[in-house]
């Protein structure tokens, strides 16, 4: 993944983020679906063909329900969502 703004740590600039993402889809009794979501965005950047990951400069963010979170949120999880439909379509699953 590209940052938006890419972090200066230590004089370099890291524009690069690794990502580990969880997304739990659940379905209510009333039909409605939620989720849950955990994401980490470790700052990355390539230097002479090395990947340097700064961890302790990570992004953690965890929503116990998607009810509450701002609307970049709930687009992100909705596109992943619909991408992730898609695939099962395609895979006849």
């Amino acid at each position: 993944m590209n940052a938006t703004n890419p972090i200066q740590i230590d004089g370099k600039s890291y524009d690069k983020f690794s990502l580990n993402l969880a997304i739990t889809g659940k379905y209510l009794g009333d039909g409605s679906s939620d989720a849950s979501v955990a994401m980490r965005l470790v700052p990355t950047r390539i230097e002479g063909g090395e990947v340097i990951t700064a961890d302790e400069a990570a992004i953690g963010i965890a929503l116990g329900s998607l009810s509450g979170s701002d609307e970049a949120t709930q687009q992100a999880v909705r596109a992943v969502q619909s991408a992730l439909q898609t695939y099962i379509n395609l895979k006849g699953l």
